[in-house]
């Protein structure tokens, strides 16, 4: 028998011996709390992981230990909680909550009917602002913002639209919010 099928096989084995037993979970579960620091994130996470190593369980190869295989399935899942988890707070900003964080009072915000006039005012001199900034950027940046962030695009869709490279499209989106993110600013 050749070793590579002695490999192959000792890997099968591996992969179908994967059990998740008190001593993995607790591993997962501390693998977590490092990451979160919060014991009710950390339990959720830890079952988000341990359910994703179950179902990825046949790209374990048997190289290294289990445990170190394990650690970076649920390192990652805890990485990508606390992204989502930012990306959440992006979206919906603290700031924009009540002083005692009461969820009724955001509530009663939404149903007021919208924004008062002087934000729409705010927000209407903003818009001119970053229309003629735009405007002096030229096609060359401007056309891509335009495409990104009004219309919607993806960097692959604009790049493939304006027969560029993707990365180009990335950094000329990026210089163009760049110079509007200044430009706003100086304004304010």
């Amino acid at each position: 028998m050749k070793a590579t099928s002695k490999v192959r096989k000792a890997r099968s084995k591996a992969q179908e011996e994967v059990r998740f037993e008190g001593r993995e979970r607790e591993y997962v579960y501390a693998v977590a709390m490092k990451y979160l620091k919060d014991e009710d994130e950390a339990a959720d996470v830890a079952q988000d992981a341990l359910l994703n190593a179950y179902r990825h369980r046949a790209s374990f190869r048997g190289d290294s230990r289990f445990t170190t295989w394990l650690y970076r399935v649920a390192a990652t899942t805890a990485l990508m909680h606390l992204r989502k988890k930012r990306r959440a707070r992006a979206a919906f900003p603290a700031a924009d909550l009540a002083t005692d964080g009461d969820p009724a009072d955001l509530t009663a915000d939404l149903a007021s009917g919208g924004p008062s006039p002087e934000d729409e005012a705010a927000a209407h001199e903003a818009l001119a602002l970053a229309g003629k900034r735009l405007s002096s950027l030229g096609d060359k940046y401007g056309s891509i913002f335009k495409m990104r962030f009004a219309d919607g695009y993806s960097e692959s869709e604009i790049a493939q639209e304006l027969d560029l490279n993707v990365a180009t499209v990335k950094t000329r989106a990026y210089r163009a919010r760049a110079a509007l993110r200044e430009e706003i600013a100086q304004a304010a």
